[in-house]
């Protein structure tokens, strides 16, 4: 018994864009590999099924694939759908993966994002230059500070919206430009919090007398 393997060739591009194929309304192995084809995409879904801590999804998608395929079927026949049913697979996996989006990082976070440079960033910058500019995000209900020397440049209390100052769904994001060379202090407060009273060892003293807790991030600019 003749079998042809146009489908998996030709006839497969022509149904992924959706054109008709003459030779497949002739040909009843075409017509049985479409068909085939059509319950192997509507049985990839359940990869899926991972999201929701279902144990057994895999075993069931083989377990469907395995029924779907013809007795007798040519190994370069099961190669060329194999093929197929990978590719289709790690597609499915990637659109999940990027729906659910990159991991979250971990908060206090630094960025330092050159001026016509690309973005790096690290946990804990060492150095910046003129020009540049810093990022810090913090969690719910923490306070950001930058001082330049003894001088406070930026302050983002708890969900301030001021100028330099924004809101997410995760906390806080504190960014200003780097202006003026010199040695900045990058501080994240927790817990309670206090007023600047005037200058950068004072302010921390002032947090500390309130119950707060802070985390001090010393960045050279030049």
């Amino acid at each position: 018994m003749m079998s042809c393997d146009r489908y998996w060739r030709d006839g497969i591009l022509l149904a992924e864009r959706g054109e008709p194929d003459p030779h497949r309304d002739t040909c009843v192995t075409c017509r049985r590999e479409h068909k085939a084809r059509g319950e192997l995409i509507a049985a990839l879904p359940l990869v899926g099924a991972t999201s929701t801590g279902d144990p057994s999804w895999e075993a069931r998608v083989w377990s469907r694939i395995a029924r779907l395929e013809p007795r007798g079927a040519s190994r370069r026949r099961w190669w060329q759908r194999g093929g197929f049913v990978a590719a289709f697979a790690v597609a499915v996996v990637c659109f999940i993966i990027a729906r659910r989006g990159p991991p979250d990082e971990p908060r206090p976070h630094i960025e330092v994002v050159p001026g016509e440079l690309a973005m790096r960033s690290s946990s804990s910058a060492s150095s910046a230059s003129v020009g540049d500019r810093v990022r810090v995000t913090v969690g719910p209900g923490e306070e950001v500070r930058i001082y330049r020397a003894d001088h406070l440049v930026l302050r983002c209390p708890v969900a301030s919206s001021a100028a330099g100052c924004r809101s997410d769904a995760r906390g806080l994001v504190a960014e200003t430009l780097f202006a003026t060379a010199g040695d900045y202090w990058l501080v994240t407060i927790k817990s309670a919090t206090a007023e600047p009273v005037g200058g950068f060892d004072g302010d921390l003293r002032a947090i500390v007398a309130a119950g707060g807790e802070y985390q001090t991030t010393e960045l050279p600019v030049r």
